[in-house]
């Protein structure tokens, strides 16, 4: 018991950890977007880091680069979701503030939980509902301070990433029990090469570089970062299961408007700090009342 105990405490430590190194992505690919680069430019960087990362790394666990052919095709898919997120969400921090960006995107745990549910591999009891429902409150009270009657672009395009996040980190949890976060990883930082690569053939792109030194910091934090963010979660989620690991991951939008605040001077009213507040509390009655896993 003691031992299980750990384990799920640790796991909680992991995702948490993600959740902080993830701050820094969105805050660092505005900082890039800023200084002039294009958003294929800031795509491609990306995907190529997590390369030139995650192979040294996987070799170095000792751990195989090749996966199942059945897998292929998952991986594929996965990774075309993983394309139109990353650039759903960047297209939207140019629109709308990192802060509503971030929260309307973490509503995804709601997502994963309803598919987990219906399936019947995760069970979630009526305070664990509660719960979410007063996590949807929370970010709500958020959403509805942005100034300047905010652009509905942004927000559209900010729900168009949800809908990505909640199928991209379903699929990919099914995957990380057979392949290991860090293989996963590899591959979608791989194919994702390839499909952008595909893309750019048919559709004519800007490339524009970095004006200056600190976007060139911005586009090695994206991809560093992101790298990390991943690799933590879908290690954290095995100990702690995948809808607890969705929920959270509710704290990157936190740790992500803290990070915006102090870099890009984003500050909060008093009604965000609200949300904030709101927020917490339910995530961590939610934690207390962790839902069980089916054997």
């Amino acid at each position: 018991m003691t031992k299980l105990l750990k384990k799920r405490w640790n796991g909680v430590a992991i995702v948490l950890l993600s959740s902080f190194f993830f701050a820094f992505v969105p805050t660092s690919a505005k900082i890039a977007l800023d200084s002039g680069v294009s958003l294929m430019v800031l795509l491609i960087s990306r995907c190529i880091i997590g390369l030139i990362i995650l192979a040294p790394l996987t070799k170095g666990l000792g751990h195989s680069i090749f996966v199942d052919k059945s897998k292929v095709a998952t991986l594929i898919f996965v990774s075309m979701i993983s394309v139109c997120l990353i650039a759903s969400t960047y297209h939207a921090i140019e629109y709308i503030s990192i802060a509503l960006v971030l929260m309307i995107i973490y509503l995804f745990p709601i997502g994963v939980a309803l598919i987990t549910t219906i399936r019947g591999e995760e069970k979630l009891g009526r305070t664990q509902w509660f719960c979410i429902i007063g996590v949807l409150l929370g970010l709500g009270i958020l959403i509805l301070d942005e100034p300047s009657a905010t652009s509905i672009y942004g927000i559209s395009i900010s729900v168009i990433g949800l809908l990505l996040f909640i199928t991209f980190i379903y699929f990919t949890g099914k995957l990380v029990d057979d392949i290991g976060s860090v293989t996963i990883n590899l591959h979608l930082s791989f194919f994702s090469v390839i499909i952008l690569l595909i893309y750019i053939l048919f559709v004519p792109v800007e490339f524009l570089l970095p004006a200056n030194g600190v976007g060139w910091l911005g586009i090695i934090g994206n991809g560093v970062f992101y790298v990390l963010s991943y690799v933590l979660f879908f290690i954290g989620s095995k100990a702690v299961g995948i809808t607890t690991a969705s929920v959270l991951a509710l704290t990157e939008p936190l740790f992500g408007t803290i990070v915006a605040l102090f870099i890009l001077n984003q500050y909060l009213s008093l009604q965000e700090f609200s949300g904030f507040f709101v927020t917490i509390c339910f995530l961590l009655l939610f934690l207390i009342n962790a839902p069980k896993e089916k054997l």
